[in-house]
């Protein structure tokens, strides 16, 4: 018997387009893996305490920070031995390069966010992300993890960064005592997407060079709509754009390397 529980969660329909084909592109590895698979709507806010969700100022992404967890600790059970977590806008779009480590009790994305640092110059900067998250019922992080996070945002007088529990956290943490990393579970940028649209430019080749691994799955930062970072607008056609080229060219290999 399979033993590995798959969730995600987004809000009431209609949802964007983007957001359709990235739960889709999870649903169908899910089922390839043939794991559990289970999609929450807006009763994901039934299982935070009242302290913690009026902290967050109406931040989805600090909101979801601690349900995520939750969730899967509730979910974590005799029959579940592996929970999954995966943001709604992530995009798996190489699933047969997508694998869990099972011998990790816990798992987290790989980050790599690339920015301008001068005229002509990009940098990387590689972190970590709970875009992805796996835990198993044997691993001793799961409940430091709410504890901090629900410890974090209760201490907030004011409203912080939307990465204060979640990235930064994971970041900080992984810094310290080193976290088992699936580095297929990636992250681009507006620019390096914008570059990966084109087929080719210096924003995407930084972000090849530090590639620990291909790229299977990659979180498109659904909160970054509407803004322009790098001077690339970030629009639902961008991320449509990269949905396409990633399907199309990379699905059997995942993304690597220097691109021809």
């Amino acid at each position: 018997m399979n033993e590995t529980l798959v969730i995600q969660s987004f809000h009431a329909k209609p949802w964007p387009k983007t957001i359709t084909r990235c739960i889709d592109s999870v649903q169908y590895w899910a089922n390839q893996k043939k794991y559990y698979y289970k999609l929450i709507g807006d009763d994901i806010l039934g299982v935070l305490p009242p302290k913690y969700l009026h902290n967050c100022f109406g931040r989805w992404p600090t909101i979801t920070d601690l349900a995520r967890l939750l969730l899967i600790k509730k979910y974590l059970n005799k029959q579940i031995r592996r929970v999954i977590w995966i943001d709604a806008d992530v995009l798996i779009f190489a699933p047969r390069k997508f694998n869990i480590k099972v011998d990790e009790d816990h798992l987290i994305g790989r980050e790599v966010w690339v920015s301008k640092k001068g005229r002509n110059q990009w940098r990387a900067r590689k972190h970590v992300h709970n875009a992805f998250l796996s835990f198993t019922d044997s691993s001793p992080l799961l409940d430091f993890l709410i504890f901090a996070t629900q410890r974090i945002v209760e201490k907030l007088e004011v409203p912080s960064s939307p990465q204060i529990a979640g990235p930064k956290l994971y970041t900080h943490l992984n810094n310290l005592i080193g976290l088992p990393i699936l580095e297929s579970a990636g992250m681009m940028s507006p620019a390096v997407m914008n570059d990966l649209i084109i087929g080719k430019g210096q924003a995407l080749n930084c972000h090849l060079e530090a590639l620990k691994e291909p790229m299977a799955a990659v979180n498109l930062s659904q909160s970054l709509i509407d803004n322009t970072i790098d001077e690339i607008p970030v629009t639902h056609h961008l991320f449509e754009q990269t949905i396409d080229v990633l399907v199309n060219r990379f699905q059997n290999s995942g993304l690597e390397g220097l691109i021809s």
